[in-house]
Order: structure tokens, then C-alpha cells, then sequence
């Protein structure tokens, strides 16, 4: 009995090892933007991603009356997240880390004279009937 107490106190430690929260913050100026990250809903702004791993993302913003955003996000790894201070930030530590990206987009307003969606799908079918013409047809 007293050796597993014994245990049980060694590896406690291990038990209360930090690990590292990596976050993601999006804001729209103005906000309520529809937020996708690599084509997945996500939620709308601002909003609070946690990830796993780092690389790049695909961050598209979508807003009604606004014209759509789409950028890559580079989420680069802190020199405290690269071998060997990983192994400190991951295991050592008795606390939580947090690695938090913020990313600010600002949403420009549609153009009055864009149109839309009925007004662009009009155009566009209007163009593939016209592309569907044989060529010696007039136009």
C-alpha cells in the first residue's frame, strides 16, 4: 500500500504538466461576418478558433452587402514551441500557455452599381447562352 501511495505521489506531477492552448482570433470591422477557415463554417466575428497544429490557413470572411474577404493566415510556431523548448512548454511546465494569433480584417461595402446575386447570375447565364452559340451564328 505504501509503495503505490509512493507512486501515485511521483507521478502526480506528470498529472498537473501544462500543455500549450493555441488560439486564433478574427475581427471584422464591422463584425457579424460569416467565418469560414479552410472552406468549414466556423461561426461568425469575432470569434475564438483553437487549433492544433501550425501552417498555413485559408480565412474567408463573408458579409451581406459586403465584398468577400479570402486570405491566408500563417500561423508560425514561437521559438518556445520549437524542439527543444517544446518539450519544456509541453511537459515541463505546471501551467497552461497560450499562444494567441489575432487577425483584423477590415470589410469594404459592396459598390452600388455591383448588383446582386440575381443581377450576377443573370449575367452569367446570359454569357453561357452566348458562349453556347455555334460559331458561324450571328450574335
Amino acid at each position: 500500500m505504501k509503495r503505490l501511495f509512493a507512486l501515485a505521489l511521483l507521478l502526480l506531477p506528470l498529472a498537473l504538466t501544462g500543455c500549450v492552448e493555441r488560439i486564433l482570433e478574427i475581427r471584422s470591422d464591422p463584425p457579424g461576418a460569416d467565418v469560414y477557415i479552410d472552406g468549414e463554417r466556423m461561426g461568425v466575428t469575432p470569434l475564438v478558433h483553437k487549433y492544433a497544429w501550425y501552417g498555413t490557413r485559408e480565412v474567408t470572411l463573408i458579409k451581406p452587402d459586403h465584398r468577400t474577404d479570402r486570405q491566408l493566415v500563417v500561423l508560425n510556431a514561437p521559438w518556445w514551441q520549437i524542439f527543444p523548448f517544446d518539450l519544456i512548454t509541453d511537459v515541463a511546465l505546471p501551467f497552461t500557455v497560450t499562444d494567441k494569433v489575432e487577425h483584423v480584417v477590415v470589410l469594404s461595402r459592396e459598390p452600388a452599381d455591383a448588383g446582386g446575386l440575381s443581377e450576377t447570375l443573370e449575367r452569367a447565364n446570359r454569357a453561357r447562352e452566348k458562349a453556347s452559340l455555334p460559331v458561324d451564328a450571328p450574335r
